[in-house]
């Protein structure tokens, strides 16, 4: 049985002995109540009527000796002692529903009989003192009216005397009734009360025993989710300081992957400008191709120059195998850039280090486009003076024009070569800056992880307090009901 249903069995128990009680009580106050109604209240009645009735006597007694003894005022005296007689009668009446035993009912009978003979005596001493004869009338009254009236007035004191002690009779069994119920009902509330302890000690073994148990097994758990909790909250504030050591790893990686973003985009800049001027030199030597053609439909007024010509032939010779193996190793360096690229990933230090050699070289090939540039004036100037040569210098000037048209060539690979690595570089930047992008959401993702890390220490320790309040309660409640065990 739980201690839920024990306390109400209890309770039931002690609420029936308690309704015995008070049925018990209500019995006996109703029963002395009947008691009063049906004996004492009557009987005072009776006795209060008794003393009614003699002084309604005693009134028309003196009604009728003032009709007597003052002929003038006979006819209030006559209004006077009919009253008296009606209101006797109405007492007698009332007297006869209230009386019970037969006793009374015979004397009451005897005072009718008695009120009737000494109405009739009294009519007759007052008709006799009406007619004169006052001498006749105040014998017949002292023969017939005054024994009538005392005789009359002894059998009401008799009357009274009895209700009297009737009266006393009643009170005195009513005091034994209430004493007997008095008694009564300290018995059964002597025995409810014991009962009550009974149940009350018994309830208690009951409940205690049952409380120790849970105390102990709730002291027993509370000891566990304490120490299980203890554990949780060392490693939630394990986790928390691991995540804020991720958090500050991952604010330096996106540092850097904001200054790996600025280089590419500077690289990407750089590219671009260097495949613009790759541009102006592909447009340079188109150019330089098309004053060759103009030089070799020249070459008949070069024949003077046709030597010097020659050398700077050599010499562009020469820079334009400069330029053609800058080209090739700018090829070569655009493959690595993309595969430095390609390995790289999020970092691209490598292709730093390959865009800074492709400017070098762009620059290089700048230089040499310009000393082409340059030599060809001379050579446009040394041709203005060899119209002459023309013949001697047909040769030479195809060989030039074909090795213009490689340069071209070259410088045109160069070119394309150069915008592909633009192209990669841009490709580079707007990785880097996607990157850079996806490196803020992990910084704010790992921000959101250590505020719900923090959250959750903070809760681990509400925990760890809420636990430990709970292993007190536990000893301490075990402690009230006398237990040792924790």
């Amino acid at each position: 049985m739980t201690v839920g249903k024990k306390i109400i069995g209890g309770y039931v128990v002690v609420l029936t002995l308690l309704a015995m009680v008070m049925f018990i009580a209500f019995y006996s106050l109703a029963r002395i109540q009947a008691t009063y109604d049906g004996f004492i209240d009557v009987n005072e009645q009776l006795v209060e009527g008794a003393d009614k009735l003699h002084f309604e006597l005693s009134d028309q007694v003196a009604n009728y000796r003032g009709i007597l003894l003052y002929a003038d005022l006979q006819k209030n005296y006559r209004e006077d002692l009919q009253a008296n007689r009606r209101r006797f009668n109405e007492i007698i009446g009332t007297m006869r529903q209230l009386v019970s035993f037969a006793e009374g009912r015979g004397m009451l009978e005897e005072i009718v009989a008695l009120q009737a003979k000494n109405v009739e005596s009294q009519d007759q001493v007052i008709e006799l003192a009406r007619q004169g004869k006052r001498a006749e009338a105040l014998a017949l009254g002292i023969k017939q009216v005054r024994p009538l009236n005392r005789a009359m007035d002894d059998k009401m004191k008799r009357f009274r005397d009895r209700q009297l002690q009737l009266l006393a009779d009643e009170r005195a069994a009513l005091k034994t009734t209430v004493n007997f119920f008095m008694l009564t009902m300290a018995g059964v509330s002597l025995f409810a009360f014991f009962a009550g302890l009974m149940i009350a000690f018994y309830l208690s073994r009951a409940i205690t025993r049952q409380l120790r148990e849970s105390i102990t097994q709730l002291s027993s758990s509370a000891a566990e989710i304490l120490a299980t909790t203890t554990q949780v909250a060392s490693g939630a504030a394990e986790t928390a300081t691991a995540v804020s050591q991720t958090t500050a790893t991952v604010e330096e990686v996106k540092q850097t992957a904001q200054v790996a973003s600025q280089k590419a985009k500077y690289v990407s800049e750089s590219a671009q400008k260097m495949a613009q001027v790759s541009r102006g030199g592909r447009e340079a030597v188109e150019d330089a191709i098309a004053g060759m053609q103009r030089i070799q439909e020249q070459m008949e007024s070069i024949a003077e120059r046709i030597v010097r010509l020659s050398e700077q032939n050599q010499a562009i010779g020469e820079i334009i195998a400069t330029v053609n193996d800058l080209a090739e190793q700018s090829n070569l360096l655009a493959v690595n850039a993309a595969i430095e690229a390609t390995k790289a990933g999020d970092q691209g230090k490598g292709f730093g280090v390959v865009a800074q050699e492709i400017k070098s070289l762009a620059e290089q090939s700048k230089q040499a486009t310009g000393q082409v540039r340059n030599l060809l004036g001379d050579i446009q100037k040394a041709t203005a003076a060899a119209v002459l040569a023309t013949e001697q210098g047909h040769k030479a000037v195809e060989a030039g024009v074909k090795q213009a048209a490689d340069a071209a060539d070259s410088i045109r690979q160069l070119a394309d070569s150069v915008t592909e690595a633009a192209q990669a570089a841009t490709q580079i930047a707007a990785s880097s800056q996607q990157q850079m992008i996806g490196m803020d959401q992990v910084a704010l993702a790992m921000e959101n992880i250590k505020q719900a890390s923090n959250q959750n220490v903070a809760g681990t320790r509400q925990a760890e307090v809420a636990a430990r309040q709970l292993h007190e309660l536990g000893q301490q409640l075990g402690t009230l009901i006398g237990n040792k065990a924790s």
